[in-house]
This record gives structure tokens, sequence and C-alpha cells, in this order.
């Protein structure tokens, strides 16, 4: 529940953590932008947790933070996407570009 850390802030603190591993950023508005600055930066990320709030908020469909994902975290292991408004192709893009993916939690994804 970060609600005060901005993508601004994270883009930041990430520069400075090259070396990061595991990250977990649920409940934040973070940008799709910001995301990508986050895999770029920190390409040993092997776990990512990014839980959003589900289906309460609009857009009900989004492949923002999946494409994001996809683009810039080919070696994450473990991912929790919980309440993430993804939907099939934003699934089939991390699927295609993250071949070492060995947990993903998608509970909650209704447009999956």
């Amino acid at each position: 529940m970060c609600s005060a850390v901005t993508s601004e802030g994270l883009t930041e603190a990430i520069a400075k953590l090259p070396l990061l591993e595991d990250l977990e950023v649920s409940y934040c508005s973070l940008s799709a932008e910001s995301l990508k600055v986050v895999g770029q930066s920190c390409p040993n990320l092997k776990t990512l947790k990014l839980n959003r709030e589900g289906v309460n908020h609009f857009p009900y469909e989004s492949d923002d933070d999946a494409l994001a994902i996809a683009e810039t975290m080919s070696r994450l292991g473990h991912l929790q996407l919980f309440g993430n408004k993804l939907t099939d192709a934003g699934l089939s893009a991390i699927l295609d570009n993250c071949p070492d993916l060995e947990h993903l939690d998608l509970r909650l994804c209704l447009n999956v």
C-alpha cells in the first residue's frame, strides 16, 4: 500500500539499485513507463509483485503493465499481478517474453 510513492520517485530510486532482484510495488499508482524503467534499470529482477485494486476502477481492460513487463523483464521467475486488468493479449506477451517464469499469480485478473 505505497500510495505515496510516485512514478517519478520510484524511477529515481530504482536507478540506484541495479542489482535488485525482488520488488513489490502493490497498490501503487505507477505508470507503465515507470515499470519499463524498473525493467531497464534492474536487469537481474527475478520477482515482481504488482498487485492492483481490481475491477473497481476504470479502465476495465489494460495491457499497459503486461506489455511493460514483457518488453523489459525477461528474466522474471516469479510474477504476481493480483487484480490486474490485463487481457489474453497481455498475458501472451508475458508468456512469450519471460521464458524463465516459474510462478505466475493472476488472481482476480478477470479479463484473462
